[in-house]
């Protein structure tokens, strides 16, 4: 299937097999780098950080004067 001659791995083979090694470890990188993050997980952050946001409300400034009736 697969058959290796004396020049299988001279010139051509060996820069075409160079290229493509170095294209595939770049994408492997940058896959696991977190650079491709999809939309979902973009707009899933993002709602998150909203979220949380909305359930840090600091307290007020002036004093309660309470309910008189």
């Amino acid at each position: 299937m697969f058959d290796i001659t004396p020049d299988h791995f001279k010139g051509r083979n060996l820069m075409k097999r160079t290229v493509i090694g170095a294209i595939l470890v770049a994408v492997t990188a940058l896959s696991l780098s977190g650079c491709f993050d999809s939309e979902d997980e973009q707009k899933a952050k993002k709602q998150q950080d909203s979220s949380d946001r909305l359930w840090d409300i600091p307290p007020p400034k002036t004093p309660d004067k309470g309910f008189k009736p």
